[in-house]
């Protein structure tokens, strides 16, 4: 049994929080791709992955994993124009729920734009449309370290201030990504990160997508013009659930 922590406890305060739960029904759904193909993503709702051929791709892997033996590459070579490759789900998700996705950077990458690899977006009335809502990224420092940046794509919000001091992403070994989303149209709308258990963004008292809307919730490789060229980053142990999953262990 793992420890997580309740919404009740204190989103900042998150890590420290005592409360034991069974996570197998604290589980909302989860893509550990041990099934050794990507049908975790798209049984019982949309989703599934895409890639913007030639420049990018999708594939299953056993070059790094962080629980069992697979995990996904997404792989972008992309210059001159962002190309996307991409795992993707839209659910109609509980209003407020934790995202958790662990990733894999094999080795350090300068970034001349945003390098985007995890989005929520809000889908239209329209299926074939899918706005944009909130992305996280990847940008280097001018000393070669990455972190993790936030932009809002509506215009009264745009890209958050970096933290001061900023949290930087770990490059050689597993870190996860964990979001508290609560999809809510007033003020008590919230969306707040952590880095590997660390604080690193909290957007509170501002509205997020219209209550009731579908999310649609993707980790993604979305850029150009990186150095190397061909970045490649993995993805593992994908999870939405009803409480804190702590960084460590696996589902």
């Amino acid at each position: 049994m793992l420890v997580v922590c309740a919404i009740g406890c204190g989103l900042a305060a998150a890590p420290a929080c005592g409360r034991r739960l069974d996570l197998g029904s604290d589980l909302v759904w989860t893509a550990t791709h041990e099934t050794g193909d990507l049908s975790e993503w798209s049984a019982g709702a949309p989703g599934g992955s895409m890639a913007d051929q030639p420049d990018t791709s999708v594939a299953l892997s056993t070059d790094f994993a962080h629980s069992g033996g697979y995990s996904v590459k997404l792989t972008n070579g992309a210059v001159g124009d962002i190309r996307a490759a991409r795992l993707w789900r839209q659910d109609a998700f509980p209003q407020e729920a934790f995202y958790s996705v662990w990733y894999y950077l094999p080795r350090a990458y300068q970034t001349k734009v945003e390098w985007t690899i995890l989005q929520f977006r809000t889908p239209t009335d329209d299926p074939a449309v899918i706005s944009q809502f909130l992305d996280v990224g990847l940008r280097s420092l001018p000393g070669g370290e990455l972190i993790l940046t936030i932009y809002d794509h509506r215009p009264q919000y745009l890209r958050l201030p970096t933290p001061d001091p900023a949290v930087l992403v770990p490059v050689g070994r597993w870190f996860q990504v964990q979001v508290f989303f609560r999809n809510a149209p007033d003020s008590t709308g919230r969306f707040t990160l952590w880095l590997d258990g660390k604080l690193n963004y909290d957007i509170a008292s501002r509205p997020m997508a219209p209550a009731g809307t579908k999310v649609y919730w993707t980790p993604c490789s979305i850029t150009s013009d990186t150095s190397p060229t061909q970045s490649e980053i993995y993805v593992d142990d994908a999870a939405i659930s009803f409480d804190w999953l702590p960084p460590r262990g696996s589902l």
